[in-house]
C-alpha cells in the first residue's frame, strides 16, 4: 500500500514539473510572438494556456482524491498543498501569457511600441522563473529568497516602461492603441513576475518544516 502512495506521490509531483516547463515555454512562445509579430505562434500559446488550466484541474484532483482516500501525514500534506498552489500560479503565468497573445493580435501589424525593452522586461521574468525551479528542485531557501528579490528589477523595468508610454500618449493628445498595447503586454509580464514571487513564497512557507527532510517538494 505505501508503494502505491508513495508513486501517487512521484506522479502527481512529476506532473508538476512538466506543468511548470510548460508555463515557462509558454511565456517565451508569447514573447518570440511579440518579437517576430508572429500570429501563427500566438495560436499555439492559447492552446497551451488550455492545456495548463487542464493540467491544474487534474493536479487538484488528484491531490483532493490522495488526501480522502490516503490520509497524508504531516509532511506530505504540506507537499501536496505546495503542488496544489504552485499548479494555480502556473495557471495564472499561462493566463498572461494567452493575453499578451490576444493583445498583439488585436493590433494592425503586431507591432508593439518598446519592444526591445519590454522583451528584456520578459528575459528578467524568464530568469526568475528558471531560478525558482531550480532553487525550489534543489532545496535551497536562500537562493528562494533572491529570487524573491529578482522581481524589483520587473518592477523597475516596467515602471520605465510605463513612463515612456504616458509621455508618448500626452504627446499624442489623444488615446493611441499602440502605446496601450504596449503598456498591456509590460503589465502582463510584471504579473507574471508576481506569480513566481507567490510560487516562491508558498514554496519558503510550506518548506519551513521539511529542511532536515531532504525531500523534494516540487
Amino acid at each position: 500500500m505505501r508503494s502505491i502512495y508513495d508513486q501517487e506521490m512521484r506522479d502527481i509531483q512529476r506532473d508538476s514539473i512538466h506543468m511548470c516547463n510548460l508555463a515557462a515555454e509558454t511565456l517565451q512562445d508569447a514573447m518570440d510572438a511579440v518579437r517576430r509579430r508572429d500570429f501563427t505562434v500566438v495560436d499555439r500559446v492559447l492552446e497551451q494556456d488550455q492545456h495548463i488550466r487542464s493540467m491544474r484541474m487534474a493536479i487538484n484532483e488528484r491531490v483532493m482524491r490522495m488526501i480522502a482516500t490516503q490520509h497524508p501525514v504531516a509532511v506530505d500534506l504540506r507537499k501536496l498543498f505546495y503542488l496544489v498552489h504552485t499548479a494555480d500560479e502556473m495557471e495564472r503565468i499561462g493566463y498572461q501569457a494567452a493575453a499578451i497573445g490576444r493583445a498583439i493580435m488585436r493590433t494592425e501589424s503586431g507591432k508593439v511600441l518598446l519592444v526591445e525593452d519590454i522583451y528584456r522586461m520578459s528575459e528578467r521574468a524568464a530568469t526568475m522563473f528558471e531560478k525558482m525551479l531550480t532553487s525550489a528542485l534543489g532545496q535551497d531557501a536562500e537562493s528562494v529568497k533572491r529570487v524573491l528579490e529578482m522581481d524589483d528589477e520587473v518592477d523597475v523595468l516596467y515602471e520605465q516602461i510605463y513612463r515612456e508610454c504616458i509621455a508618448r500618449q500626452a504627446d499624442l493628445q489623444s488615446q493611441d492603441s499602440d502605446v496601450m498595447t504596449a503598456v498591456s503586454v509590460a503589465q502582463y509580464i510584471e504579473h507574471v513576475g508576481d506569480h513566481i514571487v507567490n510560487w516562491g513564497r508558498w514554496w519558503l512557507y510550506f518548506s519551513s518544516e521539511q529542511e532536515q527532510e531532504n525531500d523534494i517538494i516540487v
